[in-house]
C-alpha cells in the first residue's frame, strides 16, 4: 500500500525532499497519582527543548494518568502546568491518607467492598482543567492513541483522534470522556460511562501502550519500522517483587493489601513490552522510568497525593532527567520537529 492511499499528508511525515526522517511516538504509562513523576519529567524535557513537547513528537500514546498527560500535550498544555494541575488537584482527588497498619487497612478494604474508594467529581474537575470542559478530539493538535477497557461491549478499547479515514467515531467525543474512561480504575473510581457504554482503565491490559503506539503508526500513519523512535515514559512501578517467605494462599484480603495485585500487574506488564520494545527497535528505543527507593516507598503509593509524596515523585523526576540528559538518542527526541498534521475526520 503506497503513502498517498494511506493518507494524504503520510509521505511528508516520513520523508523531507527524499530523505527519510524519524517518525517520533511519546508514549506514556499509568500508575495513579505516581503519574506526578512523568508530568515532571516531561516539564523537564519540555524546559530543555525549548518547545511545546507535542512539537517533539508524531504521535503521542497514553493510559491512565499517562492518557490524561497525553490528552493534555495534544491539546496545547505545557507540561509544567499538567504538573502543577496534579500538584493542587491531587489531595482532592486521593484524599485519604496510605493506611499504616493491619487494622486501617481492614477499614479501607471493608469501605471499598460495596464500592469504589473515591468518587469521580474531583478527577473529572482535574482533568477538565487539563484538557477543557468542550474540547472534542478532533479540536487536538496531533494524533492520540488512548487505550480502555470497554465493559459494555466486553473487549479493549483504544481512543483514536481522526487520522484515519476508517476513524469516524471517536474524533467526535470530548477529550475530558476519553481522560476519564481511561483513568476509570477498578476500585478506585466508577467506570465511566460514555453514551450508553461503560469503561474502565486501559492499564487491566495496556498500562504501558508502547507497543500500541508502534503499531498505529505502521498501519495507520504510514510509518516504515525502521524509521519510529519510541521514548516511554513510566511511573516508578516497574519494579515490584513479593518475599518468598509470603504464605502462597493469598485470598482477596491478601492479593490487596498493600496493593499487590496492582504492582504485579502493572510491574510484569510494564517489564514485558520493556523487553520486546527494546527487541524490535534496539536503541531507537528509549525508555525513561527508576525504582523507589526503599524509603520513598513507605510514602509513594497509586492513591497517595501527600506533600511527602509530591516532593518525592518531583525529586525521583529530577534525579532521572539528571541521568538522561546527556544520552545523544535524547537530544534526537527533542530536536525533532514534528511537521503540522492535517486529520482526515476532523471537520466532517
Amino acid at each position: 500500500m503506497t503513502w498517498s492511499l494511506l493518507h494524504p499528508h503520510a509521505f511528508a511525515l516520513c520523508s523531507k525532499k527524499g530523505v527519510r526522517v524519524a517518525f517520533q511516538i511519546l508514549s506514556l504509562s499509568g500508575g495513579g497519582f505516581l503519574g506526578l513523576y512523568t508530568a515532571a519529567m516531561l516539564a523537564e524535557l519540555e524546559e530543555r527543548s525549548g518547545k511545546p513537547l507535542n512539537q517533539c513528537f508524531d504521535l503521542i500514546a497514553g493510559t491512565s494518568i499517562g492518557g490524561i498527560i497525553a490528552l493534555g500535550l495534544a491539546a496545547g498544555r505545557s507540561a509544567s502546568d499538567i504538573r502543577d494541575a496534579f500538584i493542587e488537584h491531587g489531595p482532592h482527588i486521593f484524599p485519604r491518607a496510605q493506611p499504616k497498619t493491619k487494622t486501617a487497612s481492614f477499614v479501607r478494604f471493608a469501605r471499598n467492598v460495596p464500592k469504589p474508594l473515591y468518587g469521580a467529581a474531583p478527577l473529572r474537575d482535574t482533568v477538565e482543567q487539563i484538557v477543557g470542559k468542550d474540547t472534542r478530539m478532533s479540536d487536538l493538535v496531533r494524533p492520540v492513541v488512548i487505550p480502555a477497557v470497554n465493559l459494555t461491549k466486553g473487549g479493549p478499547k483504544v481512543f483514536k483522534t481522526g487520522h484515519h479515514p476508517r476513524f469516524v467515531l471517536d474524533w467526535r467525543l470530548k477529550v475530558a470522556d476519553v481522560a476519564l474512561a481511561t483513568s476509570a480504575a477498578p476500585t478506585y473510581f466508577p467506570a465511566h460511562r460514555i453514551d450508553d457504554e461503560l469503561f474502565a482503565d486501559g492499564g487491566m491490559f495496556a498500562n504501558s501502550p508502547d507497543m500500541i503506539a508502534m503499531h498505529e503508526a505502521e498501519m495507520f500513519l504510514g510509518a516504515r519500522r525502521d524509521d519510529i523512535r519510541v521514548l516511554s515514559v513510566g511511573t516508578t512501578t516497574t519494579d515490584f517483587a513479593m518475599s518468598s517467605s509470603l504464605d502462597p494462599d493469598l485470598g482477596v484480603w491478601g492479593w490487596t493489601r498493600n496493593q499487590r495485585l496492582t504492582d504485579v500487574m502493572i510491574g510484569s506488564q510494564q517489564a514485558l513490552t520493556n523487553d520486546m520494545m527494546k527487541h524490535v527497535l534496539d536503541d531507537r528505543y528509549m525508555r525513561i522510568d527508576r525504582r523507589q527507593a526503599d524509603e520513598q516507598r513507605r510514602e509513594l503509593a497509586l492513591d497517595v497525593a501527600t506533600p511527602g509524596a509530591v516532593t518525592n515523585l518531583q525529586s525521583i523526576a529530577r534525579a532521572s532527567f539528571a541521568e538522561v540528559s546527556g544520552d545523544d538518542r535524547l537530544r534526537a527526541f527533542l530536536a525533532h520537529e514534528a511537521p503540522p498534521f492535517t486529520f482526515v475526520n476532523a471537520s466532517i
